[in-house]
């Protein structure tokens, strides 16, 4: 099992700081950028697809306000009541979903953090949802993840501030009845049980009236815990369902769910390869992809919208790991040569119109990348060493700006409207 993502890390403890060198300025921050070879058969074997182009990062054009994009409003990184402001992600309609967070206390060696208070983010404030009347927990939590669409939020807040430990309530709040509503408590699966974090991620994803996440949980077996991705609706009726065992991050799709799996979350599974399964609203589990799996290296990502689903096939250190675009009515691929080793902790999401991502907080090339499905152009937003993050809904994107002195303050956000297709 991995330990605690990068993102939450900083989230907790320090409220999204700059993570450069202490004391120096963010230009001391430079890490080496691993080789951008792009082979025509990745580490371990065949591609059982095909490939339209292979692009590298290094080659990708800046994108310029005004052409390709619409500037819109840069967030804030203070909230009332001292609080730090910590964006979880971009909404549909041009906002933010926030995190409220008081600063954390250290003493002795540990850290006591304040409670979250979840909610959007615009250019006019900050304004939360309301709490979820049902309990999960008496200790105070902080929100780690988020996913919106057309204004419904589902988001995940855990306790932990130990690298190898990973409780977690998911929440979700629907703009129709504007209430929240508590889905899921880890307390129903760990058994008395400290658990990690399942692979890749524990994040949310949001499909049309239910919400999906992977869970780890305790077993008898030779491993102690396994993986399950399970599922709510947002109603809250019913019990938490198991929609897979064995599998990892999930993200949904309308009606359906997409996961990876692999020997990582999958005991008996090749570890030379790996799957990316569809689950439709049958139930019905079916193979959309495969690929090899050379040692050392895993799906560290997954991303799913319109035609295209996209992921990560993380690389060990010092070596660049190759984001996939497969449109699966081509069954053809575009790949890229990312500059870093893309480890859980970077960012990737897509929409019918683009794909997005920052390296999180992993060394090597840490620039924010969109690339246009209609024009299949590559373009640079920024680079934010220490903390590449882009979010992107339909066409509204968020990207991570930080202080330019390090220490010196949250990082906030830039959202802006994309141009899709233009040159």
């Amino acid at each position: 099992m991995r330990t605690r993502s990068a993102v939450t890390l900083v989230a907790l403890l320090v409220g999204l700081v700059a993570c450069t060198s202490e004391g120096g300025s963010r230009d001391d921050a430079g890490a080496t950028r691993p080789p951008t070879t792009a082979p025509t058969t990745p580490p371990g074997g065949a591609l059982p697809f095909g490939v339209s182009a292979a692009l590298d990062t290094q080659k990708a054009q800046a994108a310029a306000a005004g052409r390709q994009y619409r500037p819109s409003f840069v967030s804030t990184s203070n909230a009332s009541g001292g609080r730090t402001l910590t964006v979880l992600d971009v909404t549909s309609a041009g906002g933010l979903v926030a995190a409220a967070n008081p600063a954390p206390k250290t003493g002795d060696g540990e850290v006591e953090i304040g409670q979250s208070e979840v909610g959007l983010q615009r250019e006019a404030g900050f304004a939360p949802f309301p709490r979820a009347r049902q309990k999960c927990s008496d200790q105070p939590r902080q929100a780690v993840y988020a996913d919106e669409r057309d204004g419904t939020v589902t988001w995940t807040e855990s306790a932990s501030t130990n690298l190898y430990v990973f409780d977690w309530c998911v929440f979700a709040y629907s703009p129709k009845t504007r209430t929240t509503t508590l889905l899921g408590s880890s307390a129903t699966f760990a058994k008395g049980k400290e658990m990690p974090e399942a692979p890749g991620t524990s994040a949310p994803s949001l499909g049309n009236g239910k919400v999906y996440w992977a869970t780890a949980y305790p077993t008898s077996g030779e491993r102690e815990f396994g993986v399950r991705i399970v599922t709510r609706p947002l109603s809250g009726e019913g019990e938490v369902a198991t929609v897979a065992e064995g599998g990892k991050l999930p993200r949904a799709a309308g009606d359906a769910v997409y996961y990876v799996r692999s020997e990582d979350v999958a005991p008996g599974f090749p570890k030379d390869r790996y799957e990316i399964h569809r689950v439709g609203p049958d139930g019905r589990d079916t193979v959309v992809t495969s690929g090899p799996l050379a040692a050392g290296r895993q799906v560290s990502a997954l991303t799913v919208s319109g035609n295209h689903v996209s992921w990560v096939v993380a690389a060990p250190e010092q070596e660049s790991g190759t984001l996939y675009s497969l449109d699966t009515t081509t069954k053809k691929a575009v790949t890229f040569t990312l500059g870093h080793a893309a480890p859980p902790t970077m960012f990737l999401r897509s929409t019918p119109q683009v794909l997005a991502w920052g390296n999180g907080s992993a060394a090597g090339d840490a620039g924010q990348y969109v690339y246009d499905f209609a024009r299949g152009r590559l373009w640079r937003l920024g680079t934010e060493d220490g903390f590449s993050v882009v979010y992107a809904k339909g066409d509204v994107l968020a990207w991570s700006k930080l202080p330019e002195a390090a220490g010196s303050g949250a990082a906030t956000f830039r959202t802006a409207k994309w141009n899709a297709g233009t040159t």
